[in-house]
């Protein structure tokens, strides 16, 4: 079941599992299929809820480039949500390019961590 709270703007955000991607690629490779079932599958059994996708990129790569292929990881994420059924008018996204790394090492785990959308859910309004 899906995380109680104040529904709106106040509502706490909630993380799901991270969509991780190829390196310089957007297209969600077959193993992350089933968390994007798993969003679909929540948010149409708490109808209430919206999604916001947060992309990111590995820091190969130039400032710019890596918020236009953030940017397009995070549209795929969402083209694949609404497609499963999600509303469009759900979900929220935003690309942040190599912002906010959650691994600084200079290891290929690492940089897989790194290439990533962070899905996050709360009560609507």
């Amino acid at each position: 079941m899906g995380p109680a709270g104040t529904p709106g703007a106040d509502a706490r955000w909630t993380s799901f599992r991270d969509i991780l991607f190829d390196y310089d690629k957007s297209d969600i490779r077959a193993g992350e299929t089933t968390k994007i079932q798993e969003i679909v599958t929540f948010t149409k059994a708490n109808p209430n809820f919206q999604v916001n996708l947060e992309g990111y990129a590995d820091p190969r790569g130039t400032d710019k480039y890596n918020l236009a292929l953030s940017d397009r990881r995070v549209k795929t994420t969402r083209d694949a949500l609404v497609a499963g059924g999600v509303p469009a008018d759900k979900v929220k996204i935003g690309a942040l390019g190599e912002q906010n790394r959650n691994c600084t090492e200079n290891t290929e785990d690492c940089f897989q961590r790194n290439r990533r959308v962070e899905v996050f859910v709360r009560p609507g309004s």
